[in-house]
């Protein structure tokens, strides 16, 4: 597994990309863009182009930075403010560090996925706003699917990780 400084330098690299999506995009947006859709793709909200970039900028900030930064928080936080299974057990003297340290890297990784998820919607949301001014279905539901998968992996990595261990007994 990564770790939490490289996650860190991963996700400043994929920053630096959503920096220079946004300032690509910008340029060629309108100056009214559509930056909601409804379930058939339509456009049903709409913003200025400085207040969508920004918007959109923001959200491919400050969102993944949340999630690296509660991986660096972990090392902080008492054990009783921590919910995982059997926190008991994991989080014993013994096991605390090693279970702190998978967490951290754990919640920062998600990090990456959110950000890769934050610059494929930015790019869709230009697409239909350099056409038709249609979201792009296909596409919406591919990646929509992929963020899903990745967060049900990433899920599931973390409760098969904090799962009681099977004594085994000679």
């Amino acid at each position: 597994m990564l770790s939490l400084r490289n996650i860190a330098i991963a996700l400043a690299l994929l920053w630096l990309l959503a920096l220079a999506q946004n300032a690509f995009y910008w340029q060629y947006l309108p100056e009214r863009v559509a930056t909601h859709f409804n379930a058939s793709g339509k456009p049903d909200g709409w913003m200025s182009r400085d207040a969508a970039t920004l918007t959109m900028l923001g959200l491919q900030t400050l969102m993944p930075l949340l999630f690296l930064a509660l991986g660096f928080a972990m090392y902080r936080i008492p054990s009783s403010m921590i919910n995982i299974p059997h926190r008991e057990f994991w989080l014993h003297p013994d096991r605390r560090d090693a279970s702190i340290q998978f967490i951290a890297r754990s919640t920062a990784a998600f990090s990456l996925g959110l950000s890769l998820f934050f610059l494929g919607i930015n790019h869709l949301t230009f697409r239909a706003n350099s056409n038709d001014q249609i979201l792009e279905p296909v596409g919406f539901w591919i990646l929509m699917a992929s963020f899903l998968a990745f967060t049900s992996v990433w899920v599931f990595w973390l409760l098969a990780r904090f799962r009681i261990p099977t004594i085994k007994t000679r």
